[in-house]
């Protein structure tokens, strides 16, 4: 069954504020703080990048494998179709990936904590460059409610996936390697500002 995701992301300064919001907000845990390993699949030349497609195997608390297909603009919100199921075995999968002619592009980790309110879902994510909220919606317009209940500005935005935003990065800093790992970014110094990015609960 495909799915389309639409969602907004920001960068936040103090995402402990954000949770205290949800939480007297009363909003419905759906995952704890989790650490998240994420492998990302391609072909030799690069097909799926290049169109704009992403094929993931992510494990915490199940194994899940994940399609992205083309991103577009919905009303100031990153819409695709997304196609998602969960395997029982991380390893086979990613041996089965390679025997397809697939390999691994990039590894990426994070600590997620999820939560539900008002029919939207709300990621707090710890990434290894900064500290993320992901609004993911049926709706541009109940993201930008969701956004104003968390006083977030809309208007910082991220028009980028992690990935994508992790290429930057590589590009600015010379930085030789393909794992986005804590890590790898344990004495990082540089600044998401210098991509036009700066924190949305910042007044």
């Amino acid at each position: 069954m495909q799915e389309r995701e639409i969602e907004v992301k920001f960068l936040v300064k103090d995402l402990s504020a954000i949770e205290a919001k949800l939480k007297q907000a009363q909003a419905r845990l759906l995952q704890p703080r989790m650490f998240e390993q994420n492998l990302r699949f391609d072909t030799p030349d690069r097909r799926l990048s290049q169109r704009g497609e992403v094929l993931r195997l992510r494990r915490d608390v199940h194994n899940l494998l994940t399609y992205k297909g083309v991103s577009s603009d919905d009303h100031g919100a990153r819409s695709r179709v997304e196609i998602q199921t969960q395997v029982a075995d991380f390893e086979a999968t990613r041996r089965l990936f390679e025997a397809l002619g697939y390999s691994v592009i990039m590894t990426y980790e994070k600590y997620r904590c999820e939560y539900e309110v008002d029919e939207g879902r709300i990621s707090l994510d710890e990434m290894p460059y900064g500290n993320f909220v992901e609004i993911e919606a049926e709706s541009a317009e109940k993201i930008q409610q969701l956004c104003q209940f968390l006083s977030l500005d809309w208007s910082k935005r991220v028009f980028y996936s992690y990935a994508e935003l992790f290429s930057l990065i590589k590009d600015a800093d010379q930085l030789e390697t393909d794992d986005l790992s804590f890590e790898t970014f344990k004495n990082w110094q540089g600044n998401l500002a210098h991509f036009s990015i700066f924190p949305a609960d910042d007044e």
